[in-house]
């Protein structure tokens, strides 16, 4: 058991747990004002032995191709003692001390870090489930490769930050509470939680969705944040992000998506700007992205569509 029971270290913010980790991290979404959550990736991780201190946030490690050998973790009770397994899900509590110990016959491992916060996850709970957020807790888990889900939602994230992030917030944070949401019914200890989430169906009423509408037209060129599109919409931020996409058939990121390049379609036939220009100016973060969306949703370059 790794759990020190006496002066138990005080949890470390994300911040303070990268100078008490003894690797680096190649991508970090720390810049990129993610809120309630921080995903690290390429961790280059030789073959170790760590004690990591316990974090203030939940913690989750997807295993990549390449995944640790003969390995002996610890964590409380639970011990994982041989080889680990690819894309298989790590999961820790908040405040609790570990012990990591891997030999690899490759170079480093590939893994992807997440923490998510505890005011995130208190607030799907809350608002996804109608739990009290003191009545979750989460096992430990070691290598588990049980839900599909939860792995596809965390390579979607790890897409978005080692593609610097092109979704923006509003991607990245949609994704954060689907997390949760999968976390809390595949992975806690509430195993009723199969059936459907609480207050599903229904849309968004029509004056909502057009005040909505407006700020995305009005705010294409920023990074446009969930909770921004919720509180026009008076809503929370998981239980807007439901409705809209039932509403308009897209999630919050998409739609955005599609508004921008309409706009740059504009802007393209006024001829005023080079492409580069209009990539900035419709909320994309340079030229290939506009040329990526541009070509997946208009079936043509922005070039061919001049």
């Amino acid at each position: 058991m790794m759990t020190r029971k006496n002066h138990r270290p005080k949890p470390l913010t994300p911040d303070a747990r990268l100078g008490r980790v003894p690797y680096a991290f190649r991508h970090t979404s720390a810049p990129l004002g993610w809120h309630g959550l921080r995903v690290e990736y390429d961790t280059r991780q030789p073959a170790s032995e760590i004690v990591h201190p316990p974090l203030e946030c939940l913690w989750v490690v997807l295993t990549g191709k390449i995944f640790p050998e003969r390995t002996d973790h610890r964590c409380d009770d639970a011990r994982h003692n041989g080889d680990g397994l690819p894309h298989a899900v790590n999961l820790l509590p908040p405040g609790i001390e570990s012990q990591w110990r891997w030999r690899n016959t490759s170079d480093f491992t590939d893994s992807t870090h997440y923490q998510l916060s505890p005011a995130l996850v208190a607030k799907v709970a809350e608002e996804a489930f109608d739990l009290d957020p003191s009545q979750v807790h989460f096992p430990v888990h070691y290598y588990d490769q049980s839900s599909p889900e939860v792995i596809h939602t965390l390579t979607a994230l790890r897409n978005e930050l080692i593609t610097g992030g092109p979704g923006g917030r509003l991607c990245a944070e949609s994704l954060a509470n689907v997390l949760v949401v999968q976390l809390i019914r595949q992975m806690s200890n509430r195993q009723d939680l199969n059936g459907d989430i609480r207050g599903s169906g229904g849309r968004l009423p029509r004056h909502a969705l057009r005040a909505v509408e407006d700020y995305i037209h009005a705010n294409l060129d920023q990074n446009i944040a969930l909770a921004d599109l919720a509180d026009i919409a008076q809503l929370s931020a998981f239980h807007f992000a439901r409705l809209f996409k039932q509403t308009t058939g897209l999630p919050p990121h998409q739609f955005v998506i599609h508004q921008r390049v309409e706009r740059a379609k504009l802007l393209i036939v006024e001829g005023q700007l080079s492409l580069a220009q209009i990539a900035l100016a419709v909320g994309f973060s340079d030229q290939s992205q506009l040329n990526r969306h541009f070509k997946r949703l208009v079936g043509v370059t922005p070039k061919r569509f001049t």
